[in-house]
């Protein structure tokens, strides 16, 4: 049975958690890995460039051990190259600076006010880009199943 996430219609706000929906994303936007290999770092760039298929790497959770597939290029990423002091600059956008941040932090959930903090920009002006109608890079409120 495919679980089917309602979307809740109160509007958000400078504390409600946001999140990348990593199926959102792939859903309505093809060019979704050509993004996250521009996000990788020149060591991982040289490798990924060389692969022709897409990488299904096994992800162990450390709580339950539950063992899922999830996307290699997505896992060096937020793994690795997410983690280096260059990742996100002052002149990195506003939304690619919102992503970039919820990749280094392993995308768990952030508020504006939270995502201010990291970013150095305004928690209203980063609720006012993320918060309308218009999805960017699949970044969407934590919905509750």
């Amino acid at each position: 049975m495919v679980e089917i996430k309602k979307f809740s219609l109160i509007k958000p706000n400078t504390e409600t958690p946001f999140h990348i929906d990593f199926d959102w994303w792939k859903q309505h936007d093809s060019n979704w890995r050509i993004y996250l290999q521009g996000c990788l770092c020149q060591e991982h760039s040289d490798l990924f460039a060389s692969l022709d298929s897409d990488v299904l790497i096994d992800q162990i959770d450390p709580v339950t051990a539950e063992v899922r597939q999830i996307d290699g290029l997505q896992h060096v990423v937020m793994n690795h190259c997410a983690l280096q002091p260059d990742f996100i600059s002052d002149k990195t956008s506003l939304v690619d600076a919102v992503f970039r941040t919820f990749l280094a932090n392993g995308n768990k959930p952030l508020s504006p006010l939270q995502l201010e903090e990291k970013t150095q920009r305004s928690s209203v002006t980063i609720l006012r880009t993320i918060g309308g109608q218009q999805v960017y890079k699949g970044i969407r409120p934590l919905q509750k199943s």
